[in-house]
């Protein structure tokens, strides 16, 4: 970026600042600008409710971040931080919080102090472990962890009543606990891809889970019992790609049932009898229901942005000079 266009830039972000200010804005969007830090004008949005900051080269959050006790979405996505921001552990309104995409290993154990969190997205991190505190986050109904280093669930996950959507795809997770079975509002369960040898007995026990993906495991076996009988419940659980789908057993077990797939050519049969039966009940609102719960979304597609907030649209900031001119204070 040449110093011109560097320029206008942190200008350009002056002047949304400032306005936030005057307007005592709710809402701040600073995402898109390859900021390295948080300019000091945004501790005097006092009111902020969401905060964007997604997308830039952030190291660090500022220590006045801490006033912020009001704030309930924040976005910090795609930057780079090597750690948890501890001042955020302060933020104790907060309700959605993303930090995706960062160099994040480890969550500090004070997260345990938000306790209003609804939404979590710590997706390819590479978070070696999710802390037992986080059991306190008990208004969480959703939590994605995909793509990082996971081994184990601590035991306090059961504590998460009211999660409704947990995507852990692409760890390293050889056994689902038991205790997950007490989540009894989930809907969806996503664990593709991680190291399971064998179905998650909690299953079962989840009356209320539509989409559970079992896909790209190592499951070389199967309940004898009263297999797939207990699952029925479930709307749609994939588990290709085991080793589990070459048993003939297996295929004769399944003969009978549209609800699991264990040969890929399945999804497109399962999605057209989806779509039948949405015609066929026109008046369907229930949202277990909905297509948006079936599937997990990329980090990338991930985007929280209000769209009511500025623009952060660089090509016609030549119109915008004027108005930028009174923050100049040096420029060479």
């Amino acid at each position: 970026m040449n110093i011109v266009d560097q320029f206008l830039r942190n200008n350009y972000i002056l002047a949304i600042c400032e306005d936030a200010i005057c307007k005592k804005s709710f809402t701040l969007n600073l995402s898109h600008f390859k900021m390295t830090e948080v300019p000091d004008l945004v501790e005097k949005c006092e009111v902020l409710l969401k905060l964007f900051l997604n997308r830039n080269q952030l190291t660090r959050m500022p220590s006045f971040m801490i006033k912020f006790t009001s704030l309930q979405i924040l976005t910090l996505d795609y930057n780079q931080l090597s750690e948890f921001p501890r001042e955020l552990c302060q933020l104790i309104s907060l309700k959605s919080l993303n930090i995706s995409c960062n160099a994040i290993a480890k969550l500090p154990r004070e997260i345990c102090q938000l306790t209003q969190l609804e939404t979590f997205w710590c997706n390819n991190t590479g978070l070696l472990e999710l802390p037992e505190e986080l059991g306190n986050c008990d208004r969480l109904e959703t939590l994605g962890a995909r793509g990082n280093l996971l081994q184990q669930l601590p035991a306090s996950i059961s504590r998460l009543r009211r999660l409704r959507w947990l995507t852990l795809e692409n760890n390293r997770l050889t056994t689902i606990p038991d205790s997950l079975g007490e989540l009894t509002n989930l809907v969806h369960f996503n664990v593709k891809s991680n190291r399971l040898t064998c179905l998650p007995n909690c299953l079962r026990h989840l009356k209320k889970l539509q989409y559970v993906f079992l896909n790209c495991n190592c499951i070389s076996t199967y309940p004898t019992d009263d297999f797939p009988k207990s699952l029925e419940h479930i709307r749609m659980l994939n588990i290709c790609d085991n080793p589990v789908c070459g048993l003939p057993s297996l295929h004769e077990k399944l003969k009978e049932q549209n609800n699991i797939l264990y040969e890929s050519n399945q999804q497109e049969d399962v999605t057209n009898n989806d779509l039948a039966e949405q015609e066929n009940n026109p008046d369907e609102e229930d949202e277990e229901y909905q297509t948006d719960w079936e599937n997990s979304v990329e980090t990338s597609d991930l985007d929280s942005t209000d769209s009511s907030s500025p623009e952060n649209n660089l090509e016609d900031i030549s119109i915008l000079i004027p108005e930028l001119s009174r923050y100049i204070t040096n420029f060479s």
